[in-house]
């Protein structure tokens, strides 16, 4: 086995003992607390997490199927200029930021069951969208693409948070943190067997059109299995008694996000995720750039270090779970400040390193980091912002986000030759 390959089983091995440990443990400690005093509350725990999971792996596989091919069919089948597809690529982020002030407020108000419904109608256009040469049709397709994105990163978890409360699941040993856990390594999950089915799907019908399709499909699976298994909550608990005017829902939205510490966090999470969006444009680049400069002139096997980036954001999820059975809910706040810490020396090293498998190391440990981010800045989020109006913060919290990628990738330029990355 080559490199990259040793590294992906050594993470998988990795992954795997983390998954035997914490299951272990997790029945150790049920022995030692004796039978469960709420039996029925265990099971309506383990039902709900099961079936959130099992929609959210649908959502997310619409998401990563049609990731990986979106630039080849623009570029390669529908053969559009270079310029036209940075514009389209532009114009989703556009999209993004210009529904996020108000996306998650409508969610809040008319459901986020609907919203989530929504997501999957929307993105479903944007799958059709595919088959067409239109440019306009394509256009309409990022614009629809645009307001997915926002809402998955928000509706989903304000749903699945306000639930998980009316079910009062406080008490089980199924904690918010752990669901939280879960959705990432989902996620991680759902993306390494997106990729292995989106390729033999481009192989079987020999077209770059078979991932969107299969995308197709799982918006239309998870729109059902919504509306069959989900039940609808809101922003408000007096929704259906009382429509708030619009001057209302202002106030109460400006409240929210004037809260000291919602702004503290828009900030932090602008701040890492931008960072995580234009390590997502440029990886490939950084290494293919260090690779060269060393004289090697071979392909680098992009699906392999893509499993083993998917692989390490798992192994940060699984850490901070098993972070979670060892030490108090005190430590989110200590774990995020070691997270941005790490990330920024990571990248910090990654501009200096003129080697390919040291880069690619650092690269593990950015993405290890993202594992570990998302489930403790999910958990903080819950906790400081109030349920009347999650949807519309969460979702509102995309606006600096989509403004932040589309502005610095706007100034990206070709780095020079002692650096891997552009700059």
């Amino acid at each position: 086995m080559d490199f990259y390959q040793v590294n992906l089983a050594i993470l998988v091995v990795a992954n795997m003992s983390s998954f035997i440990y914490h299951h272990r443990s997790q029945n150790h400690k049920q022995r030692r607390r004796g039978i469960p005093q709420d039996e029925q509350s265990e099971t309506a725990a383990t039902k709900f997490q099961r079936e959130f999971l099992f929609v959210y792996a649908l959502v997310v596989a619409a998401d990563w199927l049609q990731g990986p091919y979106t630039y080849a069919i623009y570029k390669y089948e529908k053969k559009l200029e270079e310029h036209t597809v940075a514009l389209l690529y532009a114009s989703g982020f556009v999209s993004g930021a210009a529904s996020a002030p108000f996306a998650g407020q409508l969610a809040d108000h008319y459901g986020r069951r609907a919203a989530c419904v929504a997501y999957c109608i929307c993105y479903g256009i944007t799958c059709l969208t595919m088959l067409s040469r239109n440019l306009y049709a394509l256009y309409l397709g990022r614009f629809f693409g645009g307001i997915a994105t926002t809402l998955l990163f928000s509706v989903f978890e304000a749903w699945m948070i306000t639930e998980y409360h009316l079910l009062q699941l406080d008490e089980s040993r199924v904690s918010l943190s752990q669901v939280f856990a879960n959705m990432t390594t989902t996620s991680t999950i759902t993306a390494i067997f997106s990729g292995i089915i989106g390729n033999g799907l481009v192989q079987c019908f020999d077209a770059r059109l078979g991932p969107f399709l299969a995308s197709l499909v799982c918006c239309i699976g998870a729109g059902v299995l919504i509306l069959v298994m989900w039940r609808e909550n809101y922003g408000s608990v007096d929704k259906s008694k009382k429509t708030p005017g619009v001057q209302k829902l202002k106030r109460r939205m400006l409240g929210a996000l004037t809260n000291p510490k919602v702004m503290a966090l828009n900030f932090a999470s602008c701040c890492f995720e931008g960072s995580m969006y234009l390590f997502v444009f440029f990886w490939s680049a950084a290494l293919k750039r260090v690779r060269v400069k060393s004289g090697n002139q071979d392909e680098l096997p992009f699906g392999i270090i893509f499993s083993s980036f998917m692989c390490s954001m798992m192994a940060g999820s699984r850490i901070t779970a098993i972070q979670d059975q060892l030490y108090s809910k005190d430590s989110t706040l200590n774990t995020l400040m070691f997270v941005f810490a790490i990330t920024s020396g990571a990248f910090a090293i990654s501009t200096m390193l003129d080697h390919e498998y040291m880069l690619f190391w650092a690269f593990c440990v950015v993405e290890g980091c993202v594992g570990a981010y998302f489930p403790k800045m999910a958990l903080m989020k819950s906790n400081i912002v109030d349920d009347y109006a999650r949807g519309g913060v969460y979702s509102a919290l995309r606006l600096p986000l989509n403004v932040f990628v589309v502005v610095v990738h706007s100034l990206d330029r070709d780095g020079k030759n002692n650096s891997a990355w552009p700059v």
